[in-house]
């Protein structure tokens, strides 16, 4: 009995982090708020330099998605590091 509710539980964790994934544009506005930190423009109040921003920025971003979860990379001159993590609706900045 016991081992039924914890595959149940499992299987419910596991479906819930396949639905709860995150968009790709919550990941790339992350990582890059991430990166460029306090340079980034803010949204409410200029809307059209933050679009510019993220228009320039947001090429290198590179957003993988697997079954359960997404990493978000970000490339530094000619390598690419990945620097979060995309999960039940979050982006984790690692």
């Amino acid at each position: 009995m016991r081992k039924i509710l914890f595959t149940i539980l499992f299987l419910f964790i596991l479906a819930l982090a396949y639905f709860r994934k995150p968009d790709d544009k919550a990941c790339i506005i992350a990582a890059v708020e991430a990166v460029w930190g306090k340079r980034t423009p803010d949204k409410n109040k200029f809307p059209e330099y933050f679009e510019q921003f993220m228009d320039i920025t947001a090429p290198s971003v590179e957003v993988n998605n697997w079954i359960f979860f997404k990493t978000i990379r970000y490339q530094y001159g000619k390598e690419k590091k990945t620097i979060a993590v995309g999960l039940f609706n979050r982006v984790i900045i690692l």
